[in-house]
């Protein structure tokens, strides 16, 4: 349950900056137009301005230097832009395994890394770091409440005794420095160390932390490998999907760095990305049907009571991701894949949930329709006719088939969003 919304404040608390990176580019800005426009509508419909939440709000984009020419398009859209090289250029690490592999890793190597740009935001309380293929779904009061206010104050108190953890009954940290979720859906039951999933962290500011990341990955002190042993300062911090790049730097840093001062938030709810959480193999089967997390207790034969997040109702989802689900505007329903290992076949025929992605999908596109009937009132533009036949219960009308995406009218040259948002 969250905060009560906002009723009562004729101002806010605070403001908070939201914060995007475009780190790679292409000629088709078709996607990237609609989920940044629909991404910042959903932050917007839970904000102090929407009557949602004690909490006003601004939106950044951290663009980096090879993407320069889509800043425009983001400042169209009422995203501040912020222009920037990489904080860390390959040459600068120190030579050895990881200064030469780092450019391979999952999506973007070092390029990744702007990410971190986020923390230098110090004019805010709060700073939260988004993939824009993401739609928020409810108001984020009890988190900012967590951070804002002391833990001893009526505020901090009732903000933490609704907060939805991974690991609910475990202490919180004195002060709250950051929200996360770590990326269980690419975990192993046997494997004490996890990754954060790169799409959400809410965090303080502090360029003091900036530079705390820029320094250790300069020392490059990255083992090969995968486990105990591996990873960041051979404290198993490697192997896995992203670990050489953001994913990795972020759990390495609040573990080790900074401990006990983040939270774990629930999976399911928080960052939802309807992945299964479930091991099914094909390695060390005899993992069957345990949680990918490590068992907090070390009792593996007990690891099988973990929320399935591809079954979670819909209406206890606080944002969406859409990765395993696939992007809206792709027009695709994430049928199980065929793959060429038949090893692989039963893992990944559980690996979604084509019903719950699909809802996820009709919650984007009811943004979307909002938005533009919106801008419709102002004269700006004329909603795109949506009457594509592709699954209508979810699309909405804008595919006219699979793969075959329906996109927005863009606003027109001049035209301002704050005669929408009003800032």
């Amino acid at each position: 349950m969250n905060s009560p919304r906002n009723t009562i404040n004729k101002e806010p608390i605070a403001t908070v900056a939201h914060v995007v990176s475009l780190i790679k580019c292409s000629k088709s800005v078709t996607g990237f137009i609609d989920s940044a426009a629909v991404f910042r509508h959903s932050i917007h419909q839970q904000s102090f301005e929407a009557g949602k939440s004690k909490y006003s709000y601004h939106m950044y984009a951290i663009v980096h230097e090879q993407c320069e020419q889509h800043g425009e398009i983001l400042k169209r859209l009422g995203y501040r832009v912020l222009h920037k090289p990489p904080p860390i250029r390959v040459e600068e690490i120190a030579e050895g395994w990881y200064r030469n592999h780092v450019e391979g890793e999952n999506c973007c190597g070092s390029a990744e890394f702007i990410k971190l740009y986020a923390y230098e935001l110090e004019d805010y309380p709060i700073v939260v770091h988004w993939d824009m293929d993401v739609a928020l779904l409810q108001p984020m009061d009890d988190l900012f409440d967590a951070i804002f206010y002391d833990k001893s104050s009526p505020q901090g108190k009732a903000a933490r005794s609704r907060l939805e953890l991974q690991h609910p009954g475990e202490p919180l940290p004195d002060k709250i420095d950051a929200f996360f979720t770590r990326d269980v859906t690419s975990a192993q039951p046997w494997e004490k160390v996890q990754g954060v999933q790169g799409g959400f962290l809410i965090a303080r500011p502090s360029k003091k932390d900036l530079q705390t990341y820029i320094d250790f990955i300069k020392q490059g002190n990255y083992t090969r490998g995968r486990g105990n042993g591996s990873g960041w300062n051979s404290m198993g911090y490697g192997g896995f999907q992203g670990a050489m790049a953001y994913q990795g730097v972020v759990a390495f840093f609040y573990d080790y760095y900074r401990p006990n001062t983040a939270v774990e938030l629930a999976v399911c709810r928080w960052n939802q990305v309807v992945a299964d959480v479930i091991w099914r193999g094909p390695a060390r089967m005899e993992h069957h049907l345990q949680c990918r997390e490590y068992p907090h207790d070390g009792n593996f034969e007990t690891n099988t009571k973990c929320e399935d997040c591809r079954i979670t109702p819909i209406e206890k989802v606080k944002s969406a991701h859409y990765t395993a689900c696939k992007k809206p505007w792709e027009c695709v329903l994430p049928h199980p894949r065929i793959p060429r290992n038949e090893n692989q076949k039963y893992r990944l025929s559980h690996l979604t949930n084509v019903t719950t992605c699909g809802m996820l999908f009709s919650k984007w596109f009811e943004l979307r329709r909002d938005l533009e009937r919106q801008l419709q009132k102002k004269g700006s533009v004329e909603p795109a006719v949506h009457q594509g036949g592709f699954n209508q219960e979810y699309f909405l009308g804008y595919c006219e088939r699979s793969g075959k995406y329906i996109p927005m009218n863009p606003p027109p040259d001049g035209f301002d969003m704050k005669e929408i948002y009003g800032i």
